[in-house]
């Protein structure tokens, strides 16, 4: 499987009813701090921007993760970014390296936190009401923001 998290900022209302059902799928508490997305917000469109790992095919939050650490990995079945817990360091070098500001330290332990797709089930896109996330073949998501460029 090789699906992607897509957003379409058009649709998102800033509801953050994705960061809610995320930490509660993950940590069975609604706390955004405990998200593995985001919405941001633009106050210079007026826009609110999902954000979350777009699970990059050269993943340079893999290749700055120091080698002696090596506490993020590919899950084969989803393609997600994985974090090893125990091993992650919390040095914030794939943060630096994330080119969508995607990857975040919990709030209370020391590790960081990238979307994992939840397994191949998003909660995120299974509760998005304005349907603003959709999960799709990495195929399908290239061709819909390449058709959005061309509509600029």
């Amino acid at each position: 499987m090789n699906k992607v998290l897509i957003s379409d900022a058009k649709k998102c209302v800033g509801c953050r009813i994705c960061e809610q059902w995320c930490s509660m799928s993950h940590f069975k508490v609604g706390n955004p701090k405990k998200s593995r997305i985001s919405i941001t917000r633009s106050h210079v469109d007026y826009m609110d921007y999902p954000v979350a790992c777009h699970q990059c095919v050269d993943t340079p939050c893999i290749k700055a993760c120091p080698p002696k650490v090596s506490a993020l990995s590919k899950d084969e079945k989803t393609g997600a970014i994985k974090v090893n817990q125990e091993k992650c360091i919390t040095c914030k070098m794939c943060i630096k390296a994330c080119p969508y500001n995607a990857i975040k330290v919990h709030p209370t332990e020391k590790y960081v936190l990238i979307c994992d797709l939840c397994g191949g089930d998003p909660q995120c896109v299974k509760h998005c009401q304005e349907n603003a996330l959709c999960y799709v073949e990495r195929e399908v998501a290239e061709n819909l923001i390449a058709a959005a460029k061309e509509d600029k």
